[in-house]
């Protein structure tokens, strides 16, 4: 009965403590952007005759990058505050980490990633 009762004391002290970090300054200033915050943004980036995956927008500094699907549709989206698309990794990070202009050169990772063709269970590996 006494451990029952340390396990439901310690599960409420660590609820209250993650509770009061979720509330923390801390947490703000690491919201996300919003469409919201900007005004008119238009994209020239377009999907059609690429392979599926997804791609850094040159023109917006890597902060935007466009999920390409199998009909060539383009889905936008948008980087968290002071991050951009890091396309060799495909994820957004710390601008420090990459150079946006070299982009391009790891496009060709999404047609090794998001093959869509099963491989040919004849070929040799």
């Amino acid at each position: 009965m006494d451990y029952t009762k340390r396990f439901l004391w310690l599960s409420g002290i660590l609820l209250a403590l993650t509770l009061q970090d979720a509330a923390s300054p801390v947490f703000q200033n690491h919201k996300t952007k919003e469409w919201t915050n900007l005004d008119n943004i238009t994209f020239s980036f377009d999907c059609t005759h690429r392979p599926v995956g997804f791609y850094a927008d040159m023109e917006y500094n890597c902060q935007i990058f466009h999920m390409c699907d199998e009909e060539g549709n383009r889905i936008p989206h948008l980087c968290a505050n002071e991050t951009s698309f890091n396309q060799e990794y495909r994820i957004c990070d710390w601008d420090y980490n990459f150079n946006c202009t070299e982009s391009p050169k790891w496009f060709y990772l999404n047609e090794l990633t998001y093959a869509t063709e099963p491989p040919d269970e004849d070929e040799d590996y």
